[in-house]
């Protein structure tokens, strides 16, 4: 784990020091081994394990969730179905295609042809229809896509997780220490600083070819027989519940059915927030939200619901060192009076059991646990659906 960060110092400087910048509750760490609750040596791994903890949070697109749902609201948004599940965790999947390659043609040429492979739960069906919207330095990136083979046209917009490789990422999935005030609700409806940030690099990104702002883009789709799903994995989930509030909040949601479908969603903002988003997707005639999670993956537990992991035991046999961790995260966030609530529907899925694990309660053992739960092919797995294969067109080879 040491040699871990050491790497990560001497090749990712940036990052590194974007990962130090943003972990406050190493103070805590440190007050807990100034009244000697914790040793010196368990110190010293916690503080290595906040880092590495974190970098594996990135790594993997991660956040937070609760085990309860939200009584600020209706106990539930109806409608899910496993198959509508499938197609729109395929579609955020695909988010990820040729995602470190610089040249969007080549992206965009990825993604036509990841749309048009008739072995994925999306069948074929789907065609590329704005975007790849791709943020200035890369970070953020989201696409809509179309399916016009029924009656009903079908829209989608799919957002991507993070990718460690940019700063901005690690930034918007590290900035939970503060809230901001949403900008399209209320007053006291606030949500993490670094979520923010990511709505508000991703509304401003623009169709490579037509120069359209999402917003513009919708606002050109002529009326009819319309139905917009939203979703994402992970960070992409997290950013995929604003881009649903802000979709509502707009006004779309009286010119399209909608339905978010969410994976592996960190907690995006307060209590508040969410009751402004149940509400006003309850508002809706035709509004419906599911936030899938498979009950082991330590995302959905996050900071809404992080004092269950340990007693859950999530994914696996929790080390001491990493249970340090989630205490010095809690302190910090009581002491700072930020609490996280989730939005409705919590939809589980259950589990599955990784074979190449060692097993047993070393930490090596528990990221392992943490990288198969919360990966997106495991989630398509659960959700009976092929897994994907992210491919690159490059020079013109697929």
């Amino acid at each position: 784990m040491l040699n871990l960060v050491r790497l990560i110092y001497i090749f990712q400087p940036k990052t590194f020091t974007i990962i130090r910048s943003k972990i406050p509750c190493i103070i805590e760490l440190q007050w807990l081994a100034l009244k000697k609750i914790v040793t010196r040596k368990q110190f010293l791994n916690s503080f290595i394990g906040v880092i590495y903890f974190l970098i594996i949070i990135s790594c993997y697109s991660c956040t937070g969730d609760t085990i309860t749902g939200s009584s600020l609201a209706p106990s539930f948004f109806g409608g899910y179905l496993e198959s509508e599940a499938a197609v729109n965790m395929t579609l955020a999947a695909l988010c990820y295609t040729a995602e470190n390659n610089p040249n969007i043609a080549e992206i965009k040429d990825s993604l036509i042809l990841q749309l048009s492979d008739s072995t994925y739960a999306t069948g074929g069906r789907w065609e590329l229809a704005w975007g790849p919207g791709i943020s200035p330095g890369r970070g953020n990136m989201m696409y809509v896509a179309v399916d016009t083979t029924s009656d009903t046209i079908y829209y989608a917009i799919a957002v991507r997780g993070t990718d460690w490789e940019f700063p901005s990422n690690i930034i918007e999935d590290m900035e939970i220490w503060k809230l901001a005030k949403y900008p399209f609700g209320g007053t006291d409806d606030s949500v993490a600083v670094g979520s923010l940030a990511g709505l508000d690099t991703l509304l401003a990104t623009v169709d490579p070819v037509s120069g359209q702002s999402l917003e513009t883009y919708l606002n050109n789709i002529p009326n009819g027989h319309l139905k917009m799903y939203i979703t994402g994995h992970s960070l992409g989930g997290a950013l995929a519940t604003l881009i649903t509030a802000w979709f509502a909040d707009k006004g779309f949601a009286n010119k399209f059915a909608l339905e978010a479908y969410t994976f592996a969603s960190p907690t995006v903002g307060n209590a508040s927030f969410a009751y402004h988003y149940n509400s006003i997707l309850s508002a809706s005639l035709n509004a419906q939200s599911h936030r899938v999670v498979n009950s082991k993956d330590l995302v959905p537990f996050g900071w809404a619901g992080l004092g269950n992991v340990v007693p859950y035991q999530i994914p696996t046999t929790v080390p001491v060192e990493i249970a340090l961790v989630f205490d010095a995260i809690q302190i910090y966030l009581n002491v700072k009076g930020i609490k996280y609530k989730h939005v409705e529907t919590q939809q589980p899925i259950g589990s599955l059991i990784p074979l190449n694990c060692s097993g047993g309660s070393t930490i090596g053992n528990y990221f392992c646990w943490v990288g198969f739960e919360h990966s997106k092919n495991n989630y398509l797995r659960l959700l009976h659906a092929d897994t994907v294969k992210l491919k690159n067109v490059q020079k013109g080879i697929f």
